[in-house]
């Protein structure tokens, strides 16, 4: 399979076929030969992967979403809320909860230690916004994540490849201060298995809707990378906030044994 990235999925994986933009933080950019060189040699489309394009304006999103969530909103037995950088490791073992629930069983994705997510966490810590981390509970106990960042690549592509001790200053007065950048890139949405139907991710998403409702919100787009053809179910919510397909990138795969069919990947669901 490939293009992939031996780290994690949702980092540097595929190979970008439509959409040639300007790139967003660590997703991967090609030329658009790339394709043929892959399919010249033999690799076939096992499944696409899409970028969606949301414009983040409150009060703009298909009637299914508030439909669904806002009786969650009232019931005492949910809270959504964003994260508190002072409890990082909280959130770190909170996740660690829902991502091996709700994403450990995919085929090709390990689950995650605790110590992983806490160095996950810290790391982000130093860009993050917390605005744009919401976490669900139910009965106090962690059922659903919507995790975003800044999209650093509008602060780092004017360093030039350089990241010393001027640019991390600089990164930190454009993205803090100045607050220049305008994009968040959604970098992973999950929710507990035994919750999903439940209106648990229309929830988190009217949670976030009342952040971008203040004016002291300055973010304009949302992009939510890393929705894979075979997860209709994801689609179909991305659609639903008013999300675009922007951006195909293809991850390919090469039958060594050249006698065998080909199947693309599985739908989930």
């Amino acid at each position: 399979d490939g293009p992939i990235n031996f780290g994690p999925r949702d980092h540097f994986w595929g190979c970008l076929s439509e959409g040639f933009y300007e790139p967003i933080y660590k997703m991967p950019y090609n030329p658009p030969y790339y394709n043929d060189l892959f399919i010249q040699y033999g690799f076939q489309n096992y499944f696409n992967q899409y970028t969606y394009h949301v414009p983040l304006r409150a009060g703009k999103m298909d009637e299914v979403i508030y439909l669904n969530g806002e009786h969650l909103t009232r019931d005492p037995d949910y809270h959504f809320e964003c994260i508190d950088k002072r409890q990082v490791d909280k959130y770190a073992a909170d996740f660690i909860t829902i991502f091996n629930a709700a994403w450990a069983r995919f085929p090709g994705v390990k689950p995650m230690r605790l110590e992983q997510a806490k160095q996950m966490f810290r790391s982000m810590k130093l860009v993050a916004d917390t605005r744009a981390i919401i976490f669900g509970y139910y009965r106090k106990e962690p059922v659903s994540f919507f995790i975003m960042i800044p999209d650093l690549y509008e602060i780092i592509r004017k360093f030039n490849g350089k990241f010393g001790w001027i640019q991390k200053a600089q990164l930190y007065y454009y993205l803090k201060i100045r607050k220049i950048n305008k994009r968040l890139v959604g970098l992973i949405f999950g929710v507990i298995p035994r919750f999903q139907g439940k209106g648990t991710a229309a929830g988190m998403i009217l949670r976030f809707e009342k952040e971008v409702a203040k004016a002291s919100f300055h973010y304009t787009d949302l992009e939510m990378n890393w929705i894979g053809d075979f997860n209709p179910q994801m689609m179909k919510l991305v659609s639903q906030i008013g999300g675009k397909i922007k951006k195909t990138h293809i991850t390919y795969r090469y039958l060594f044994d050249r006698s065998r069919p080909f199947d693309r990947a599985r739908k989930l669901g």
